[in-house]
């Protein structure tokens, strides 16, 4: 059986495609967003995660670190990430839960059957399975016998992602996909790559690839003040809808900080970003302003 890498599984999810969904999120991502929300997404392997809110410093943990990760220095617990090796026995022994690792290997098979318990949910809502990330495209085979498999017991299929990969990729996919939900970030290929890390060319290439192939695609735009939430932005947007009658609604997402405390508890770096989260009013002032360019079905995701 083929085997991949996950870091949650969210069942009942009601935002990540129609109806009642499960949400499975897979672990790497090409991208390099810096206002990203899921750090514990980005990199491929298991990682370890800490809260310090939580811990009483009573070093259990310490004891059982095969690698010298975990350390006591003045009576508190000091971590190595770098020299953690995932093996989550801090996590078993830490009484107060402190400790979590983020990333596991799952058979496809096991993932489907837990999805299949909730299919009489997706059955009555239009609902589905829905896979996230990361982007699963980090995971193109495995992402692939996922859908094959939930399709297999028919199941609605939905995938969230950058549509940063191969076309060949998509090739394969749209079949096996019902809806298509790709994030737009950035309009401009140099501003693309300044805050994302890769060429934006291959992204419209592949929107334009699902389109004319008749996909069902949901064109999902997260704002960040100061980053794009200008006319040239909203008119690519505008543009886009316009285009292609495939895509069936625009959602306009505001800006949030729920992923910075993480950062520190994966023992990762905060990027050198800062933008404040926005009102519900300026929010519904973006959208207006993309449906004033020309933006067809746009909502707020």
């Amino acid at each position: 059986m083929m085997t991949g890498t996950i870091f949650d599984i969210q069942r009942f999810a009601l935002h990540d495609g129609p109806g009642i969904r499960t949400t499975v999120f897979l672990k790497g991502c090409l991208l390099s967003c810096p206002w990203c929300c899921n750090p514990e997404s980005q990199q491929p392997h298991p990682q370890l995660a800490y809260d310090a809110e939580k811990c009483t410093h009573c070093l259990k943990c310490v004891t059982v670190c095969p690698t010298g990760a975990l350390k006591k220095i003045d009576q508190k617990l000091d971590i190595a990430f770098d020299l953690c090796n995932a093996c989550a026995n801090c996590v078993e022994e830490c009484p107060e839960s402190a400790m979590k690792i983020f990333g596991y290997q799952m058979h496809s098979e096991d993932v489907i059957c837990q999805v299949a318990k909730d299919k009489a949910y997706f059955d009555n809502s239009g609902g589905g399975l829905t896979l996230s990330g990361g982007d699963p495209l980090f995971q193109p085979d495995f992402t692939l016998d996922l859908l094959k498999k939930a399709k297999g017991i028919k199941i609605n299929t939905c995938l969230e992602t950058s549509a940063f990969a191969g076309k060949e990729v998509f090739e394969q996919l749209l079949p096996w996909v019902d809806y298509f939900y790709i994030d737009y970030k950035i309009t401009g290929e140099n501003r693309h790559k300044q805050f994302t890390g890769v060429s934006s060319k291959q992204v419209l290439e592949n929107i334009d690839f699902l389109c004319r192939n008749n996909a069902h695609v949901v064109l999902r735009c997260t704002i960040i003040p100061g980053i794009n939430d200008h006319d040239e932005h909203f008119n690519a947007i505008a543009g886009i809808s316009r285009q292609y009658d495939a895509i069936g609604e625009v959602h306009i997402l505001p800006y949030h900080r729920y992923g910075e405390s993480k950062y520190k508890q994966l023992g990762m770096k905060l990027p050198d970003f800062r933008s404040e989260p926005v009102a519900e009013e300026e929010t519904n002032l973006w959208i207006s302003r993309v449906r004033q360019f020309g933006g067809r079905n746009v909502v707020k995701g």
